[in-house]
C-alpha cells in the first residue's frame, strides 16, 4: 500500500498537511497511519504527541512509534513503517532534513514537498530542483498559505518550464494563523476569571472594545470567531460585545469585572482573562503570538481537509 513522505523546509506548513491528508483519507473510508519518525526533541515531539494523543482518538487513525533522534538508523525506522504499510492503506510519513531522502527509498514512498508561499519566488525553478533531488519519486509540490492575489502562481505559462511535477497551490487561511483562547491565556500570561471553558476555540481576529458609534451588534457581530479586548473597568463594552461570535473577553488593566458581566459570560460559556497590561501593549503583545502559534488543533485539521477536498485533483489520493 502507498507510502507517502511529506518533507520541506521548518514553518513550511508540511505537519498541517500531513494531519489534513490523514483525516481526507478517513473521510473517503482509508485506513491510515501517521509516522513522524525522527526530532530533534524525540522525548517530547508535540507532533507526534497531537497525534498519538487526539488524532488517534478522532481519526482512527494509527500512530507509529515514537520519534527517534535524526542520526538514527534509517534500516530500524524503516522497518517500523513497513509494518505500518502491511496494516493500512496509506501511511503518511512527516520527515525532513538529511534522513528523508534515505528514508524514502528505503520504504519506497512517494513524496510530497511542501514549501511556504513567498513573494518573487521562481516555483518553477523551485519544482525543478525538487525534481533533480528526489527525481521520480516527487509526487507533487505544494505551495502553502499563498495569498488570495497569487492564487494562479502556478500558469500554463510557468508550468511549461518545469520538470514533470505536479503543484498544489493552498491559499493562505486566518484558521491555520489563529490561536486558540488558551494560547492567549498562556502568551498573555492572564488569569481566567472564572473556571476555564472554550480553552480550544480558535480567534481568528481581535477587535479593540472602544467608543464607537454603532450599536454592539453591529460592530461586534460582523466577524466570526473573535476575541474583544476592553478595559477591566468598561462592562457597557463588555456587556455588548458578549455575542456568540465572540471566543472570549481579554480584559485589561486593574480592577475586578463586575459580577453581572461575570454571570453573563458563564452564562454563555465566553472565557473572561485579565492581564495586567494596558489594552494597547495587550494589543501589542498579541501581535507577536503569531510566533507561537501552532497546528495542534482539531478544527485546524478538518479545515486543511476542507482545503484538500476544494484544491487537489479528485484522484490524487487514490492514484
Amino acid at each position: 500500500m502507498p507510502t507517502i513522505l511529506i518533507t520541506g523546509p521548518a514553518a513550511s506548513g508540511k505537519t498541517s498537511f500531513a494531519y489534513g491528508l490523514l483525516a481526507r483519507l478517513r473521510d473517503a473510508g482509508r485506513s491510515a497511519a501517521y509516522c513522524k519518525p525522527f526530532s530533534p526533541t524525540p522525548g517530547a515531539d508535540d507532533d507526534h504527541a497531537f497525534a498519538s494523543e487526539v488524532l488517534a482518538e478522532a481519526l482512527g487513525i494509527a500512530v507509529g512509534p515514537s520519534p527517534r533522534p535524526p542520526d538514527s538508523d534509517v534500516a530500524d525506522t524503516a522497518a517500523a513503517i513497513a509494518e505500518l504499510a502491511r496494516q493500512h492503506d496509506v501511511v503518511i510519513v512527516e520527515a525532513a532534513g538529511s534522513p528523508a531522502a534515505g528514508l524514502a527509498a528505503a520504504v519506497d514512498a512517494r513524496v510530497v514537498e511542501v514549501r511556504a508561499y513567498a513573494p518573487g519566488q521562481d516555483w518553477g525553478v523551485v519544482a525543478d530542483e525538487g525534481a533533480g533531488h528526489w527525481g521520480a519519486r516527487l509526487d507533487m509540490l505544494v505551495i502553502n498559505a499563498v495569498p488570495p492575489y497569487r492564487q494562479d502562481i502556478v500558469s500554463e505559462g510557468e508550468a511549461e518550464s518545469w520538470a514533470e511535477v505536479d503543484a498544489l497551490v493552498i491559499p493562505e487561511s486566518r484558521v491555520m494563523l489563529a490561536p486558540t483562547v488558551a494560547q492567549i491565556g498562556e502568551h498573555l500570561d492572564a488569569v481566567w476569571t472564572l473556571e476555564p471553558v472554550n480553552a480550544d476555540a480558535l480567534v481568528e481576529r481581535f477587535l479593540i472594545g472602544g467608543n464607537i458609534m454603532d450599536n454592539g451588534p453591529t460592530y461586534y457581530g460582523r466577524y466570526n470567531n473573535q476575541a474583544v479586548i476592553t478595559r477591566t473597568q468598561r462592562p457597557d463594552i463588555q456587556l455588548a460585545s458578549m455575542l456568540p461570535q465572540t471566543s472570549c473577553l481579554v480584559l485589561t488593566g486593574p480592577g475586578d469585572p463586575t459580577e453581572y458581566v461575570k454571570a453573563e459570560a458563564r452564562e454563555r460559556d465566553i472565557p473572561l482573562l485579565q492581564v495586567s497590561l494596558s489594552t494597547i501593549d495587550a494589543a501589542d503583545a498579541l501581535d507577536r503570538l503569531i510566533d507561537a502559534v501552532t497546528p495542534h488543533s482539531l478544527d485546524k485539521v478538518r479545515h486543511y481537509a476542507a482545503l484538500l477536498q476544494q484544491h487537489a485533483a479528485p484522484d490524487w489520493l487514490t492514484g
